[in-house]
């Protein structure tokens, strides 16, 4: 069947290359991240879909580790969630611990997203480099925030394309998403 009102834009071919370069992007930063941490890092592709920014903005948890992401040479601005639980273990174990995630609702403090800068940074850095056979990017940082409705990213019924990663971080698990 097709849906007149969201035809879509990118064919299955596409999405099957896009599927495959994050999956070779994903194999990279789970050997970058599990060095950078010192621990057992795995990070899986679980999904590409298209969807509406607004129904993608829907599909994260709020409070979240929300970024705007700057894509060189291209003025148009993506998106990187991290879901708290996996933040959470991130800057437990950079900070000397386990890594283990607790049931927190809270959104992270400022000195906590400083901390998860640094894993942002490693992935961008990954993202880079698994897109260099396609064409060059650079990816940076252009804004953060806690709660993702506060930054305009894109129109809510522009069309966008979400790679979902799971992420394992010893204990703790879940998703990061990259709009």
């Amino acid at each position: 069947r097709y849906n007149f009102r969201r035809p879509d834009r990118i064919s299955k071919e596409q999405l099957h290359a896009l599927q495959f370069l994050h999956d070779r992007c994903a194999r990279n930063m789970s050997t970058s991240f599990s060095a950078y941490l010192r621990t057992t890092i795995s990070l899986t592709v679980s999904s590409v879909e298209q969807l509406s920014y607004e129904e993608f903005l829907r599909s994260v948890a709020d409070p979240t580790a929300f970024y705007a992401l700057g894509i060189a040479p291209f003025d148009e601005l993506g998106a990187l969630e991290i879901n708290p639980g996996v933040a959470f273990a991130l800057v437990d174990r950079l900070l000397g611990g386990a890594g283990q995630s607790a049931a927190v609702t809270r959104p992270l403090t400022e000195i906590e997203q400083n901390v998860v800068d640094s894993i942002v940074k490693l992935l961008l850095e990954g993202l880079a480099e698994a897109w260099k056979p396609v064409t060059n990017l650079a990816f940076s940082i252009r804004a953060r925030e806690t709660r993702p409705q506060m930054l305009q990213v894109a129109a809510p019924a522009e069309g966008v394309v979400v790679v979902v990663f799971h992420v394992q971080v010893g204990e703790a698990g879940g998703k990061l998403n990259l709009c």
